[in-house]
């Protein structure tokens, strides 16, 4: 390697640090700015050497190439594909790191590697024009980096061969070990490190979506716990049994909708919100007051409310390796019961791997934008608009044999938040560009138990409503922390109004399955991470940036590498000595999610 090849790359190394270092600031500036953050300069500072470790990792093929130089130094054919090969390998990194400028507000994490199975399907890909327009100023700031980065001179293509160049190898492959390491420490540095010597509390500030993207590819998600002894179920168990004079064998509709937050249902704030038919359904069904989601993205919230299947690993079940694992769910339970069982959802075939989940998880039919057939109702973003398709998911039940199960996912209240033109101001605007699409979307949800209400399984069904999680949008201070993030609306409901009243004990989407079957007096032992509602068991789980959160409606209880905090406020700022059975039951749960997915023991009789 000649002297002048190392100086070309140790400019272009220095250079991309600049434009990382950019994105870092615009990061900050969408994500963090006016938030209560420490040491942020020493974050930006700790921020390179993670940059450093990723640009070297991404550039070890063009450091081959270059060694090459070190024997055939004259071949300019070579010097030019080097050249090219730079920018190909470059450009679509930064475009992954600026991208999580917008995302992270949707992910609460940098991307890993599942990322890749998000942004490759299709839905997303109709929105991707929609998205570059919406954040022109992140996509001018990529636009302005890759014209500097194109501006950086090319490796020269003669020179000649210094007598210093082996020294001058050996010193650059220490040099690169060392800044792929991030430093001379024992180990090299991972995504966990972040924020470690800058004390900084967003991590996410510190790193960079390539380095979180690499160091998530092939990544063993799950390690085996032995906290406690194997069997003992003193402390946690899976296994449900319920007292029961049989299985009432009513109709089951399951109505999940996109990013309602709980702030925005006026039945929880005091009448003030954008949701009043969903209000008048709450004042007259079993309404859970303190629910929360297990993720904070669809794809975790499909396998949590229809399987039990908590988002306790770094990548979404669905697209994990764990996703073939045999399990029970609400659909393959009631199968089994002589239950018909359908999933719609208004997107394409294969939006976030519904389809794959839905027909993995025992769903005998899937509706989805394909089967309805009708491009005059699609949003041209994500799928159908949810007026036109909650009406023909009456209209299929209605043809669906008896009893049935039926998964419903809406999609209109997410982003672009994109209305039917003849439903143009026709809502309130609210505070935030969320609302409007809420009051249109709980206005087909009126629409639709209008419709239903004519037809003869109505009477005879247990509806039960909730969201796949929180926006990231919110205008309530009330909300606006680690828990409110995840408080969701949570409701069982029968026309008759046989069950009603309020559920004050911690609840979350696990829970829906066992609560199914228990309302349902479901007779036969089964399999689930979550508990009926009705037991009046007090707590809910989280994981997120590789840290537990269990919340109960005493404290809240943080775990992070095997250290454990509770917080008796929601903003975290106020530790408590912490209770050992709680901790103990945090412990328990972990090693009955982890050991189960492992060895694929997540059915009563493979236990």
């Amino acid at each position: 390697m000649s002297i002048p090849h190392l100086l070309t790359f140790l400019k272009r190394v220095l250079s991309l640090c600049l434009i990382y270092t950019t994105s870092r600031l615009a990061f900050y500036l969408y994500n963090f700015k006016g938030t209560e953050s420490t040491n942020t300069l020493l974050a930006f500072l700790e921020g390179l050497r993670f940059d450093i470790s990723a640009i070297l990792y991404i550039n070890l093929p063009l450091l081959v190439l270059l060694c090459v130089h070190f024997f055939v130094p004259q071949l300019k054919l070579l010097n030019r594909f080097i050249n090219g090969l730079f920018y190909l390998v470059n450009i679509p990194f930064i475009l992954l790191n600026n991208i999580d400028i917008v995302f992270y507000v949707f992910n609460l994490k940098r991307s890993a590697i599942d990322f890749f199975d998000f942004i490759t399907t299709s839905d997303v890909k109709n929105v991707y024009l929609n998205y570059l327009i919406d954040y022109w100023q992140i996509s001018l700031l990529s636009c302005l980096q890759i014209v500097f980065l194109l501006s950086l001179k090319n490796l020269p293509l003669q020179f000649k061969r210094q007598k210093s160049a082996f020294i001058i190898l050996i010193l650059t492959s220490a040099s690169v070990v060392i800044g792929l390491r991030g430093g001379t420490q024992l180990k090299p540095i991972k995504p966990i490190n972040a924020g470690v010597i800058s004390s900084c509390n967003t991590p996410e500030l510190v790193l960079n979506t390539p380095f979180t993207i690499l160091h998530s590819y092939n990544q063993n998600s799950l390690e085996a716990l032995r906290y406690f002894e194997e069997g003992n179920q003193s402390i946690h168990s899976n296994r449900h049994l319920f007292n029961s004079d049989g299985l009432s064998h009513e109709n089951v509709v399951v109505i999940i909708l996109e990013s309602f937050s709980k702030e925005f249902v006026g039945y929880y704030n005091d009448d003030k919100g954008y949701t009043p038919f969903l209000d008048s359904l709450m004042q007259s069904g079993l309404a859970v007051h303190n629910a929360y989601a297990n993720g904070v993205r669809s794809i975790e919230a499909l396998p949590a409310i229809t399987a039990s299947i908590p988002s306790l690993m770094t990548e979404p079940f669905i697209t994990s390796s764990y996703a073939n694992n045999s399990y029970p769910s609400l659909a393959n339970i009631l199968a089994d019961e002589a239950y018909s069982t359908s999933f719609f959802h208004g997107g394409e075939k294969g939006t976030m791997g519904f389809y794959e989940f839905s027909k993995k998880a025992g769903f005998a039919e899937y509706y989805g934008k394909e089967e309805y057939n009708n491009n005059a109702d699609y949003d041209n973003n994500w799928g159908i608009y949810d007026e036109p398709f909650l009406t023909y998911f009456a209209q299929q039940l209605n043809k669906e044999k008896k009893p049935f199960l039926s998964v419903f996912f809406s999609l209109t209240s997410h982003p672009p938040y994109q209305l039917p033109n003849k439903y143009e101001n026709h809502f309130p605007k609210g505070d935030l560009d969320i609302h409007e699409s809420i009051c249109y979307s709980d206005n087909a949800l009126r629409i639709f138990f209008k419709t239903a209400q004519q037809m003869d399984w109505f009477d005879n069904t247990l509806f039960v409503i909730t969201a796949d999680h929180t926006s990231p949008l919110s205008s309530n201070k009330l909300y606006k922390n680690k828990v409110g993030r995840y408080a969701v609306p949570m409701l069982f409901w029968r026309s008759d109004h046989s069950i009603q009243g309020k559920i004050e004990n911690t609840s979350q989407h696990i829970d829906i399955l066992p609560t199914v079957m228990d309302i349902l007096g479901y007779e036969k032992e089964f399999f689930s991470f979550g508990k009926s509602i009705l037991k009046q068991e007090d707590w809910a789980i989280s994981f997120l940036k590789n840290e537990y959160l269990m919340l109960t409606n005493e404290a809240y209880l943080v775990n992070k590498d095997e250290v454990y905090t509770t917080y008796k406020d929601e903003k975290f700022k106020e530790t408590i000595p912490n209770n050992q059975e709680l901790v103990n039951k945090l412990k328990a749960i972990k090693q009955s999610f982890n050991n189960a997915m492992i060895t694929n023991q997540m059915r009563v009789n493979e236990n």
